[in-house]
């Protein structure tokens, strides 16, 4: 689900798979599990973590904000191009640092499979 507010992009990344219909899911398609929002200026945050997928086994939470993507700085990027960096096949990893309060955080999520948000 793509939704484009005046001041922010939301991003749930789950949902971009179930754009197509419940089969987008099916197979190998794998996600971080978390809704994801990204300013006007780049910077990218948690907005929430459903159970029981990656991000959550992970730790993360909402109001984190994430940094990079396998490295890479997410203001430099366009809202396809953190959905193209997230997804891969179940198992595959995602590497993220991010900033809660003045802690930075180094996370390795494993896709899970892409389900439908409770």
């Amino acid at each position: 689900m793509l939704v484009f507010p005046a001041c922010r992009l939301r991003i749930a990344l789950c949902g971009l798979l179930l754009a197509a219909g419940v089969g987008a899911c099916a197979g190998s398609k794998g996600t971080i599990g978390a809704v994801l929002g990204q300013r006007a200026d780049g910077r990218l945050f948690v907005r929430e973590v459903p159970r029981n997928l990656a991000a959550a086994r992970e730790g993360l939470r909402a109001g984190d904000e994430i940094l990079l993507i396998n490295g890479r700085d997410v203001r430099s990027m366009s809202s396809k191009e953190v959905h193209q960096v997230l997804e891969g096949d179940v198992g595959d990893s995602v590497k993220l640092t991010l900033v809660r309060g003045d802690t930075v955080v180094r996370a390795t999520l494993r896709l899970t499979p892409a389900t439908r948000f409770p």
